[in-house]
């Protein structure tokens, strides 16, 4: 099968999870190859030991991840849609990649037995304004709590506004980088520093 036509498929098993799942899938094509690449450079994938990925989808970001990853790092991907699931693992071969049917909102357990120093980076693609305010709290301050200290949280958004305040309340720095030719157009949000809690 060439890649062309393996680029096809994924595009329409996303559009056809879109739209039996549009909550928990929330896109209806997956990441360009350049947002992709951004994102990885964004989160300084080629020079991490070890990241977490939210919501890889059909893996059209993972794998650019894996392709900026250093031969020594390691990989751990969280995805809760059982379609996206078995895709993933039909077509994902790589001994850095751990793919996790858990829920981001559990980071910090994945993180205490398999990367006590925390992570260098979380790359995200979960659709935060459809999960509420009580579930985008709760998933950006696991990211928080589970970053090695200089880390950078990268999280890519289709609502313009949503995701920022959130990110504010986490850290100490937070950018947005648009990507209006994207389909549909999107927005890089990054975050690093995270506040200390008085």
């Amino acid at each position: 099968m060439t890649g062309r036509t393996e680029t096809a498929l994924a595009r329409w098993d996303f559009l056809k999870a879109y739209v039996r799942d549009w909550h928990t899938v929330g896109a209806v094509a997956p990441t360009s190859r350049a947002v992709a690449r951004k994102m990885a450079a964004l989160g300084g994938v080629q020079y991490a030991k070890a990241i977490a990925e939210f919501g890889p989808g059909t893996g059209a970001i993972t794998g650019e991840l894996l392709a900026a990853l250093p031969s020594d790092g390691r990989m751990w991907a969280f995805e809760v849609y059982e379609p996206f699931i078995e895709h993933l693992r039909a077509h994902i071969h790589d001994s850095r990649f751990t793919l996790l049917e858990r829920s981001a909102a559990d980071l910090g357990e994945v993180r205490r037995v398999e990367v006590p120093s925390g992570f260098d980076a979380v790359i995200s693609s979960i659709p935060f304004s459809l999960i509420g305010p009580e579930g985008t709290r709760e998933i950006v301050r696991a990211v928080a709590e589970n970053l090695r200290p200089g880390g950078m949280f990268v999280a890519l958004q289709y609502h313009p506004t949503y995701l920022r305040p959130y990110l504010m309340e986490e850290f100490e720095q937070v950018r947005r980088n648009p990507y209006p030719w994207n389909i549909p157009p999107t927005l890089l949000l990054t975050g690093r520093g995270v506040r200390r809690r008085t």
